[in-house]
């Protein structure tokens, strides 16, 4: 079936992918802690402006926190003002259909059939899909996409190096979102450094001589300075040196937990990497360019954090797009599966072509939203949060007993994942821990991960560290949770499946 001139393969593309997430991520996008306090700390920089401690433990109250994700978390509230969680899981779902109808039209540009295509971006969307959370890391995605494109397209013959300028602004903005521009700019420089070593070795580079060098040099070096434009300076790198420099969070949190091959969520991030191999083998060896070997980088570090998986994903298909004209399987589909793969059969089409039906939906979706009119998928109301993973059961009884300014307020709460739920739910109560980890520190989170296993000796040892609780938040029939209901100084204001509310007698 061919389109009409005026609808381009790239919007039909963004209509599946965001009608798909919007559907399927109702309340699995709402599954990381992070989305309830960026949002809050969001607000609290709205309000009272940048925060330089910590406002929501009483185990670190006052220490140095600053919020690196700053900017990613002034736009999460800004959108949760406006249409509350649904907004948000709009603008998290139209950020992931965008990079993927991208990514999808450059395919088909080379053109593959659209099943073909369709089958490619499917497993590309499987292998990322564990980290699509409501979060600023959804920038990192899109800002890594964009990175990959451009040193792909830099990589080609008759390229333009000066485009590669935009990279500075580029990492300026993404310092400001997210901590993932350390990946960005690393990736940067490692195309830059091969270009100039291919062209000392006589290899294909779109660098040509010493001032291409210098220009990429001078590229690089703004890139790198681009992390010191924020409002907290050189704090801002201490905080990712904080997060970098914590092995223990390997064992702790799961997105930083090596790939566990054995598990399914990594076989769609395994399948990919063979596909990749399998393209690059087919390439000849002398026309092999450095911006289609990224993708090995990103594979190793998913292996060695798994939340890197989204981003090796998307930097493979830009690379497998770059390179498969230079394969001998391009040659052979051509000549004998014409029907599968046809250089050069991709139509022109205007750029509104593909921006005009996504656009109309999104902002007929957010009108719907902002007025509150509850329609399924895209209105109001669609997004919620699953009853299995968070404690919204207890909820009523948690805002019933939040203490107002002044009050003792210290909630225990046995889970980290379940301290941002209290945050914004409830900010009355200070909690005990969260899933900040530069605040608590790779050790302290790691005691705390091992405490369930004996859980009377670490709450007495807390008690006498950090005063004694005034509230306490468990996971229902967990060690910690029979501590608290079997000691007569608690008891138990209400009882969930999930979770367990209580207050001292």
């Amino acid at each position: 079936m061919k389109l009409p001139r005026w609808l381009a393969p790239g919007a039909i593309a963004f209509l599946l992918v965001w009608f798909l997430l919007l559907a399927a991520g109702r309340s699995a996008f709402f599954k990381d802690p992070g989305t309830f306090w960026h949002t809050t700390t969001g607000e609290l920089i709205l309000k009272e402006g940048f925060i330089r401690a910590d406002p929501y433990t009483f185990t670190f109250a006052g220490r140095w926190w600053v919020p690196y994700q700053w900017l990613g978390e002034v736009g999460m509230a800004l959108a949760h003002r406006a249409g509350g969680f649904d907004l948000q899981l709009l603008g998290a779902v139209t950020i992931i259909a965008t990079v993927f109808a991208w990514l999808a039209a450059r395919l088909l540009r080379t053109g593959l059939h659209p099943i073909l295509v369709g089958g490619i971006i499917a497993l590309t969307l499987t292998a990322a899909g564990a980290h699509f959370h409501v979060r600023p890391h959804l920038f990192t995605l899109a800002a890594m996409t964009v990175v990959a494109v451009l040193l792909a397209e830099a990589d080609a013959p008759r390229s333009r190096l000066k485009r590669l300028f935009w990279l500075v602004p580029l990492c300026v903005v993404w310092t400001n979102i997210h901590g993932g521009v350390l990946g960005g700019i690393g990736t940067i420089g490692i195309a830059f450094a091969g270009w100039v070593i291919f062209w000392q070795l006589k290899r294909p580079s779109p660098v040509t001589s010493w001032r291409d060098a210098g220009m990429l040099a001078l590229i690089a070096v703004g890139c790198a300075l681009s992390t010191l434009v924020n409002p907290y300076g050189t704090d801002m790198l201490k905080t990712w040196i904080v997060i970098m420099d914590a092995p223990e969070l390997r064992e702790i949190i799961v997105e930083h937990r090596p790939l566990d091959v054995t598990k399914l969520d990594a076989w769609p991030v395994l399948a990919l990497a063979a596909l990749y191999l399998f393209v690059l083998y087919g390439t000849k060896r002398s026309a092999i360019r450095v911006s289609w070997l990224l993708p090995l980088v990103w594979l190793v570090l998913a292996f060695s954090r798994c939340r890197h998986a989204s981003l090796f994903a998307v930097v493979t298909v830009v690379a497998i797009t770059a390179m498969w004209r230079h394969t001998r399987w391009a040659l052979w589909m051509a000549a004998r599966r014409p029907d599968l793969y046809q250089p050069g059969s991709a139509e022109t089409r205007p750029w509104w072509a593909s921006v005009w039906l996504p656009a109309a939906l999104v902002l007929l979706a957010v009108t719907l939203e902002v007025a509150r009119v509850p329609v399924p998928v895209i209105g109001s109301g669609w997004a919620k949060h699953d009853p299995d993973t968070w404690p919204v059961e207890v909820l009523d009884a948690l805002k019933a007993h939040e203490p107002k300014p002044g009050e003792p307020n210290k909630l225990f709460n046995s889970q980290y994942i379940d301290g941002g739920f209290v945050i914004y739910h409830a900010p009355g109560y200070k909690v005990f821990v969260d899933d900040r980890c530069e605040v608590f520190g790779g050790p302290w989170l790691a005691d705390f991960w091992k405490a369930e296993g004996e859980p009377a000796s670490h709450i007495e040892k807390w008690t006498a560290e950090y005063g004694p609780f005034d509230f306490a938040l468990t996971r229902t029939s967990t060690p910690f949770d029979d501590w608290f209901k079997n000691s007569p100084a608690w008891e138990a204001v209400k009882v969930t499946p999930t979770a367990t509310f209580y207050k001292r007698k």
